[in-house]
């Protein structure tokens, strides 16, 4: 049979029609309403202050050895002592004997250690430092419109 159609090639024609097949919609599915779990977010890293532009800005940073990132921060910033509470719009900074900790919410963000805060007026600077390599950031209370 596929012989003789295959040799016949040309004299069978085909027609292939176009099918529309209608159908209807289907119901969408209705589950029960689950409750919805919250979960707290809890990260570590040294840019986390950066991260939340809704209570600081970022205004300068720097790195690279110690002695020249120390160079870097202006005069009249204070080093802020552990148990020091700040507070920028929803943004809760603790610092603490080696590292800093921040709270937004639920939220628990850290700065991990060696890291220090300084102080000067509104605005504060975070060192943090990662082997041979400090970084140094500078911050100001955001402005109420973004």
């Amino acid at each position: 049979m596929i012989v003789a159609g295959y040799a016949n090639r040309d004299r069978i024609k085909l027609k292939i029609a176009s099918v529309y097949a209608s159908v209807p919609p289907k119901a969408t599915q209705a589950y029960p309403a689950a409750r919805r779990r919250e979960y707290a977010l809890g990260i570590a890293a040294p840019w986390v202050l950066s991260a939340l532009p809704e209570c600081l800005r970022q205004t300068f940073e720097g790195f690279g050895s110690r002695a020249y990132v120390s160079s870097l921060l202006p005069s009249g910033y204070a080093i802020q002592p552990s148990g020091t509470h700040l507070q920028f719009r929803d943004c809760s900074i603790v610092a603490r004997e080696k590292d800093v900790l921040v709270r937004r919410g639920q939220d628990k963000f850290y700065v991990p250690a060696p890291a220090q805060l300084f102080k000067k007026g509104s605005s504060i600077a975070l060192m943090h430092e990662a082997g041979a390599r400090v970084t140094l950031r500078i911050y100001e209370p955001a402005t109420s419109k973004l």
